[in-house]
């Protein structure tokens, strides 16, 4: 039984990645024998497009390893493995030896109570996420923002090609408005007694403004007051020190081992 918090959150991570195959369309997600992986609706070699992860740690990491091979060279593409630090430490001991260093290191982290309320400013709009426009707006808002973290905007777009998919009783999403103009947005994964924040994002016209704060703390609570005992997400180096500040810890280390396509996808 999943008791602990680093537990919950750690599932809630890989139940999402089974949630973004869900929202791409095409996508192949194939979990057996303890490895997820998934070949989404491109090529473009990123996390929870084109990605391997472990989710029996029993497993050895050379299997892993052999099965990510046969897998994508099966689809011709490369691929993103995702490692945690407390988890798959032989799997990163085996991508070290071999020469490989990863392509990013980022902080998972958790809470176990809820944030304060936000303060909505004056002028402010707040609107959970009910119909198709809302995702749309929320997608809109994410291919700008993410464009800070070198994700071009049209890879964003991919991500949510199902967009119905993204309105499951699994999802719960919060768009924040200024004179009808979509500026903020964060979406909450839930997951029994986990949850997570996903896709947090400001558009330029409203960073700094704290709008990426204020759907933070909403997404957060939501997630708690759905029954979830820990609330997680994965930062990037924008959002880290705001995470901090509202009380969330880091519980392990995300590390993304890039594989090139095959030599002969290219031909």
């Amino acid at each position: 039984m999943i008791s602990s918090p680093d537990d919950l959150a750690d599932a809630n991570l890989l139940q999402a990645l089974r949630e973004h195959a869900r929202w791409q369309e095409p996508c192949t997600c194939v979990e057996e024998g303890g490895v997820l992986l998934m070949a989404g609706a491109n090529a473009f070699p990123g996390a929870f497009r084109n990605c391997v992860v472990r989710v029996d740690a029993s497993v050895p990491a050379a299997e892993v390893l052999q099965r990510a091979q046969a897998f994508f060279s099966e689809h011709g593409r490369g691929y993103t493995l995702l490692a945690r630090a407390s988890r798959d430490a032989d799997l990163i001991a085996a991508l070290h030896a071999a020469g490989m260093t990863p392509l990013a290191d980022s902080p998972c982290m958790l809470i176990e109570s809820p944030v304060a309320e936000p303060a909505v400013p004056a002028g402010i709009r707040i609107e959970r996420m009910t119909a198709l426009r809302h995702v749309q707006d929320a997608v809109a808002i994410n291919a700008e923002a993410y464009e800070a973290l070198k994700l071009p905007a049209a890879e964003t777009r991919v991500f949510f090609g199902r967009p119905q998919e993204v309105l499951s009783p699994r999802m719960v999403g919060f768009v924040a408005y200024r004179d009808g103009v979509p500026l903020s947005t964060a979406l909450t994964l839930l997951s029994g007694e986990g949850a997570g924040v996903y896709w947090v994002g400001t558009a330029a016209a409203a960073r700094r403004s704290g709008l990426g704060e204020l759907c933070t703390r909403l997404a957060t609570n939501a997630g708690f007051a759905a029954g979830a005992r820990v609330v997680t997400l994965q930062a990037s180096p924008f959002g880290e020190p705001i995470y901090q500040r509202l009380g969330y810890r880091t519980y392990d280390r995300q590390l993304r081992f890039r594989f090139p396509a095959p030599v002969s996808a290219g031909k």
